[in-house]
């Protein structure tokens, strides 16, 4: 019988910086741990003896007293905005399950210990300096007198890399390299406000777990679509678009091809020891199964992308799926500094290659929520790990559109005294068997 093991190790912060100090506990009542890329902030709850055991192997046990000699109490080592990690696993094989920081601790018969990932961070920073804020200079560090900042052609990777690499916290970035048109942000913004901004854009924040740590995931594609799929997407749910005709779908093979390379790249992410694809067998460790196949549905709905541009109040825009169809949401481009020429032939030009590049960023979008795939969950062991966006492979289902390759959405963990179990919400179909 497989033996369970957890480890958490709570580091002592300056500024939200862990410090080389850090306490370390292997035991533990449970554990739940909820992670989703579709939430800004995956979250931990545990639940510890409110004594703090003084025979734990290889501690120091001057660490368990005050000066005056008086035993330390659960508070004393589980600090708010202490950075934790909590690593869970089988016979001595440790998984990160959890990087973060410590919001709140609470203690009674037992002590319950809450947890949010490292995006609790990015809540208590500003994503404009404060300092030098009219330096013309610096595109990322204007504040306008209302206040607030207009940056132009705002592009996640560029803006966030250079914010974030300043501040020294303990991941890596792995950004969505787009321009998005102008936004505004406000002066008071802090940087989770402005990737909850983002979402509004189609435009997805997460912390991806990884053996080295976590790394920041910034993404319009988090269910990994492949250029084929996009393709065969818009076919599926071409509008013509008003301003320009049928060589805007040369221009959307055109742009696709262009657009491979990235979303292969994104994909890839930043290497850290995971597989990303993992096999499950029903009737052999799959505990529960609480999947309903779903199929895209296309009809009766719509998307609309809409571009703005400086000399001009009316939009070029395009829109997806069922003409006659509900429409379901309004992505709205700016930009502010380009203006549309007034020749004919060069306005039908440059109409086209945006429309042809709009049709791009609004499959990106619309996809998103028209899969192929299941609604619902399995229930697991801990065992093989799972993070979302990673691939699962059912094999051995009774009914046949169970077995296939799916995206991971969203993982519920729990650990303790009712064992070790994976609760795995599957989304899209990515291949068959």
């Amino acid at each position: 019988m497989l033996k369970l093991n957890a480890k958490i190790k709570v580091y002592e912060t300056i500024q939200l910086i862990p410090t080389p100090k850090f306490y370390e506990f292997n035991y533990v009542k449970n554990v739940e741990i909820n992670s989703s890329y579709k939430t800004l902030t995956d979250t931990a709850t545990i639940i510890m003896p409110q004594k703090v055991y003084t025979n734990t192997k290889g501690f120091d046990q001057s660490l368990f007293t005050n000066a005056n000699g008086e035993e330390k109490t659960i508070h004393d080592f589980f600090k708010v905005e202490n950075y934790i990690e909590i690593f869970l696993g089988y016979d001595g094989d440790y998984k990160p399950a959890f990087r973060g920081y410590i919001t709140g601790v609470q203690s009674d018969i037992n002590a319950t210990i809450t947890c949010e990932d490292v995006m609790y961070a990015f809540k208590k920073i500003k994503a404009v300096k404060d300092n030098n804020v009219q330096d013309k200079k610096d595109n990322f560090n204007i504040v306008a007198v209302n206040p607030a900042a207009n940056v132009d052609n705002f592009n996640p990777k560029t803006f966030f890399e250079k914010r974030i690499k300043e501040l020294k916290l303990p991941f890596k970035v792995n950004a969505l390299d787009e321009n998005i048109g102008n936004i505004v942000i406000s002066r008071n913004h802090n940087i989770a406000q402005v990737f909850e901004m983002l979402k509004d854009k189609g435009i997805y924040t997460y912390f991806k777990t990884e053996i080295t740590g976590p790394v920041l995931t910034i993404t319009n594609n988090p269910q990994q679509h492949t250029v084929k799929e996009l393709s065969g997407f818009i076919n599926r749910n071409f509008i013509k678009s008003p301003l320009a005709g049928s060589l805007v779908k040369k221009l959307i093979n055109e742009g696709l091809n262009l657009l491979a390379s990235q979303l292969n790249k994104a994909a890839q992410s930043i290497l850290g020891g995971f597989s990303g694809r993992v096999n499950f067998r029903f009737r052999y460790n799959i505990i529960e199964d609480k999947l309903v196949v779903v199929n895209e549905s296309g009809k009766n709905t719509r998307i609309r992308v809409e571009k703005y541009f400086k000399n001009s109040n009316t939009p070029i825009y395009i829109e997806l799926g069922d003409p006659k169809g509900q429409l379901l949401k309004t992505y709205v481009l700016h930009n502010d500094n380009k203006n549309l020429p007034n020749d004919p032939a060069a306005f039908e030009k440059i109409t086209t290659e945006v429309a042809s590049q709009l049709y791009q960023y609004g499959a990106l979008r619309a996809i998103q929520s028209k899969p192929n795939g299941f609604e619902g969950y399995i229930l697991t062991f801990g065992e093989p790990f799972v993070r979302p966006t990673d691939k699962v492979i059912l094999e051995n289902a009774k009914d046949k559109e169970k077995n296939g390759t799916f995206q991971v959405e969203k993982v519920e963990r729990s650990y303790g005294e009712g064992g070790y179990r994976q609760k795995i919400y599957l989304g899209r179909r990515v291949e068959s068997v």
